[in-house]
């Protein structure tokens, strides 16, 4: 709207660049929605990443065995920890990419709409999405509400597609479940370790499984067995990724001196060069 005022013409109301940048404004606020909510993701997908070890832990021990085959409230609990790890995970390790890619999309239009206004404008008015209002601003022409509903449909349009483009990615992903195979693998090598530490802190002996009280656990992925009378070994059941079949980690221990004993403990990983990249911290992990 102009008023007129002493001979001069005072731009009042939403002008060209003040509805632009009043539309940054939406986009910039639109974007920090989404950077919290990726955090917020972040944030639930580590919790509930820790609450699902600890319960495999409790449940992979000889009591938390027992505990499952005695008890329904135990084994709706273990249903439970399954689902959340093959269903619940996945998802938000699939949304958070994708909160955090769209908060920066919107930032990126909300900056440019408030650095370059009348670029903008003139860019989304050579497309028709804005027209130059006539009259009264409140009432907003057919033609522009038909173009914003169009445009709102097309944006809908896209971010579905895009959205339904990355859960086909994940999900045929052959290396999404790697970082759940890394912590199940370091895990139960961690749980064994602990409980060999403990037995020797009290007998000043290395134990059998049976001693310590170790139960391997029944994996999808991995085969969890003695290695001689004392050791551990893990053995991937199928390729994993560049990493060949049957590939082994490895715990073993010693016992040195003769009156102050102490246990030396080894970690190995597979002499090969996919496996190391896959768990290149394995023994910082095992050995805490």
């Amino acid at each position: 709207m102009m008023i007129y005022e002493e001979g001069r013409v005072v731009d009042e109301g939403f002008s060209k660049s003040r509805t632009i940048r009043f539309l940054g404004l939406n986009f910039l606020l639109l974007a920090a929605v989404f950077i919290v909510l990726g955090f917020v993701l972040d944030y639930a997908h580590d919790y509930a990443s820790h609450i699902v070890d600890l319960a495999l832990a409790r449940y992979s021990s000889f009591t938390g065995q027992i505990a499952l085959s005695s008890f329904s409230e135990d084994r709706q609990l273990m249903s439970v920890v399954q689902s959340v790890k093959k269903e619940l995970l996945p998802l938000i390790a699939t949304a958070k990419p994708f909160a955090f890619s769209i908060s920066v999309l919107t930032a990126l239009l909300g900056s440019a709409c408030e650095v370059f206004p009348n670029y903008v404008a003139k860019a989304l008015l050579k497309l028709h999405v804005l027209k130059p209002a006539h009259g009264d601003l409140h009432e907003l022409p057919e033609s522009f509400r038909r173009r914003l509903k169009i445009l709102s449909m097309a944006a809908g349009a896209v971010a579905v597609i895009a959205v339904a483009i990355g859960l086909v990615l994940h999900f045929t992903d052959p290396n999404r479940d790697t970082p759940a195979k890394v912590q199940e693998l370091e895990r139960e090598a961690a749980r064994f370790y602990s409980l060999q530490k403990a037995y020797f802190q009290k007998n000043k002996a290395i134990g059998t499984w049976a001693q310590i009280g170790y139960e391997a656990l029944k994996s999808e992925n991995f085969i969890f067995e003695k290695k001689g009378k004392y050791s551990w070994r893990a053995k991937n059941i199928q390729a994993w990724e560049e990493c060949p079949e049957a590939s082994s980690w490895r715990i073993s221990f010693e016992v040195i001196g003769f009156f102050s004993k102490e246990l030396k403990t080894y970690v190995a990983r597979p002499d090969i060069e996919a496996c190391e990249a896959l768990t290149p911290e394995f023994r910082k992990n095992v050995v805490k």
